[in-house]
């Protein structure tokens, strides 16, 4: 799109001055149109630009800042554990399964795209739980809170703080969004508690980074 273009039709339905279309026997909202289609499908657009007619054929893709607000299907969840201090991105999945009460934590997610919260956490890094161990039992007022730096760096996604733990200060100071005390981990303290955490816990994998498919059982033969 150019500056003075105007927008004649959308999938062959005529626009209206107030930015309407005509679906299915109602005046909607032009977006209704894409907002029934799929990633990888096309919208066919009119344009009038510099009064003569023009075609254009437009192949949806992914809009990052709202797939926050969508559902992620037979996919494993993004998670870092360290400490047994569980880590996770804010996103539909994670509301739905904690259902958190803590307004911040709402009106994140509420007004991520709105107030373009994207811009500054492009994921919203989360403390969803925490696995009870000598080396966090004061740590359980934190659950909920929002990471917002490690060590004086920014935290704005999952790989930035899996980079953050990977390192070896002498401690972790962990500042959570709002005016609360930091979080504080002794590294060599959380060493020592690894193995133990991830035996009680069955934790097999401290980290998934990236949005795996899951494995779908074999099918079993057909007995004849």
């Amino acid at each position: 799109m150019k500056s003075g273009d105007v927008l004649l039709t959308i999938d062959d339905h005529p626009i209206a001055s107030d930015a309407t279309v005509e679906l299915e026997g109602e005046r909607v909202e032009m977006p209704e149109v894409v907002e029934r289609k799929f990633k990888g499908n096309r919208v066919k657009l009119e344009i009038l630009r510099d009064k003569q007619p023009v075609s254009a054929n437009v192949e949806l893709d992914t809009v990052p800042p709202y797939l926050i607000q969508s559902h992620s299907y037979d996919v494993r969840p993004r998670y870092v554990v360290y400490g047994g201090l569980l880590f996770q991105p804010l996103n539909l999945e994670l509301i739905d399964a904690y259902q958190p009460s803590d307004l911040r934590l709402r009106h994140f997610f509420d007004f991520f795209v709105l107030d373009q919260i994207y811009l500054e956490h492009p994921e919203v890094i989360v403390l969803t739980s925490i696995l009870p161990d000598p080396i966090n039992t004061y740590l359980a007022p934190y659950r909920g809170g929002i990471v917002d730096q490690i060590n004086g760096k920014k935290i704005r996604t999952l790989e930035d703080l899996a980079k953050a733990f990977a390192e070896a200060p002498e401690r972790f100071v962990i500042n959570l969004i709002g005016d609360g005390p930091p979080l504080v981990l002794d590294p060599k303290q959380v060493e020592a508690a690894r193995d133990r955490i991830k035996r009680r816990y069955n934790v097999v994998k401290e980290q998934n980074l990236e949005e795996q498919p899951l494995a779908r059982p074999a099918e079993e033969p057909k007995k004849i």
